[in-house]
């Protein structure tokens, strides 16, 4: 009976294309048959994906904010604890935004708890989970690698195992590239150790897009012409936030080229269209926030007018990169002009690209939006198309309800906002909310001031921001029997 069932159970999952079944020997499927359920594959199987990635990133921020909060954590007197959940969430959220200064507050055990929530953050605890589990099992069960797959922003379940390990090697390899460049600056800066520390730091909260510094309160004002700093911090900006699958589809066609020797320009075309979406979007973004900010700022002395040329330069292309959610700033935000801090709250919403540590409505969701606005004008064409590829309706209808959500959420929150806060300007109010909601981090220099209505608001909106809306909204709602074959007749309604 035991061989007739091992038998069965082997066939099943080839039927469904797990096709390393067949490695196991008769120890292992027994031993798969009998045993219980992981704690993972319960909660999952309890809860939807959305409520279980709440629940975890609830769990990293509640852990932090105690770690944080130990005399060991700070110099001095420990801040108070609304603080110190502040900067947890907004660390585990990679926003950035604080209420206190980390370099100056925390100790070394700090800051590494703080490099810690950041990390795991930007990868996703659900992330993290899955390589525990992977390192002491070789399988996962279909459960798991729904929920993971959900959380990993993957939209199939093929070889999902191999894809969170490349998420951790390619993680792995950015941070540590970005901490050799910078310890080469650093370290002739404060010296072995706190260079050492310093680079790794902030390697890891660019990489992440959270935009927290060691350094101090100006965050990396002082190295605003600094090259090796600019480049290696905005080269780890853009590649954290464009997204895990396009890199992995860009290593996949530089190795096939160089095995095949043909010509890169054709391998380009083959290229899925949410590649290209999200490079040539990502690179008109930052290519017209550089141009944005050198016309508005230009003639600004609290800025760049007194910068001269090469830092001109790095100050303009640093602050239009680090709105794709990054937080850090090589200037003050607090004394740009009015226009360009208003035009900042589009590009921060906008954020960065799926499947990345950036957060916002994302690149893809604009692109489609946009596109599908011209076509509206031409009822000859689909609603929205990409590389001459139609965009399916339902990825419209969730592009518009995202689009609908953030700028909903945004103005509750800023009505909020000017209810805690009526002494601030309404549009500091709209800057901070917005790069909250986007997971951005940069302020005009209002957080600290916050009260502690305007802080839980604050709060709210990185939780929202870095889980995504739809996700939030998923975890509460209950699914209810769909009844596709009701048909409604057309509405008389007149628009515009």
């Amino acid at each position: 009976m035991r061989a007739c069932g091992l038998l069965l159970f082997k066939c099943i999952h080839r039927i469904h294309g797990v096709c390393y079944y067949k490695a196991m020997d008769t120890k292992e499927l027994t031993v798969m048959i009998r045993r219980r359920g992981s704690w993972i594959e319960r909660m999952a199987k309890a809860n939807n994906p959305a409520k279980v990635l709440m629940i975890t990133f609830l769990s990293v921020i509640l852990t932090g904010s105690v770690l944080l909060s130990l005399p060991l954590a700070n110099q001095g007197a420990p801040s108070s604890y609304l603080n110190n959940l502040f900067v947890a969430v907004s660390a585990v959220c990679v926003t950035g935004l604080s209420t206190v200064t980390a370099a100056t507050q925390y100790t070394y055990f700090g800051k590494v708890v703080l490099i810690l929530l950041m990390q795991i953050g930007g990868i996703g605890p659900m992330t993290i989970i899955a390589i525990f589990i992977l390192r002491g099992r070789k399988y996962m069960a279909t459960v798991e690698k729904k929920l993971f797959a959900s959380a990993a922003g993957k939209s199939d379940l093929f070889n999902v195992p191999g894809y969170i390990r490349r998420i951790m090697i390619y993680t792995v390899f950015f941070e540590l590239c970005g901490f050799i460049l910078l310890s080469l600056r650093l370290i002739g800066i404060y010296g072995l150790g706190e260079g050492l520390f310093n680079a790794l730091f902030l390697s890891v909260s660019a990489f992440t897009n959270a935009g927290f510094d060691p350094i101090g309160s100006d965050s990396l004002i002082q190295y605003v012409g600094d090259p090796v700093i600019n480049l290696t911090i905005m080269t780890l900006i853009i590649f954290g936030g464009l997204g895990f699958m396009v890199w992995f589809e860009l290593k996949d066609l530089l190795v096939s080229k160089f095995r095949r020797g043909k010509v890169l320009a054709r391998k380009v075309k083959r290229l899925s269209e949410h590649s290209v979406t999200v490079l040539s979007t990502t690179l008109f973004l930052i290519v017209s926030g550089f141009i944005l900010v050198y016309l508005f700022e230009s003639e600004n002395a609290g800025t760049i007018m007194n910068l001269n040329g090469e830092s001109r330069f790095f100050a303009c292309l640093f602050q239009s990169v680090t709105l794709r959610t990054a937080g850090f700033a090589t200037v003050s935000f607090g004394m740009c002009t009015r226009p360009l801090l208003l035009i900042m709250c589009v590009y921060m919403l906008i954020g960065g690209s799926p499947g990345g540590t950036a957060g916002g409505m994302k690149t893809t969701t604009i692109a489609v939006l946009y596109n599908s606005a011209l076509n509206t004008l031409d009822e000859r064409k689909p609603d929205a198309v990409i590389r001459n590829r139609r965009v399916a309706p339902s990825l419209l209808k969730h592009a518009y309800v995202i689009l609908t959500l953030y700028i909903s959420i945004t103005f509750v929150a800023v009505l909020a906002l000017t209810i805690a806060e009526p002494s601030v300007s309404l549009l500091e109010l709209i800057f901070e909310a917005v790069s909250a909601i986007a997971t951005v981090g940069v302020s005009t220099g209002i957080t600290a001031s916050l009260s502690a209505g305007g802080k839980i608001v604050i709060m709210i909106l990185m939780f929202i921001g870095r889980l995504g809306p739809l996700s939030v909204y998923a975890a509460f709602h209950k699914e209810r029997k769909v009844t596709n074959h009701i048909q409604y007749p057309d509405a008389n309604i007149i628009i515009g």
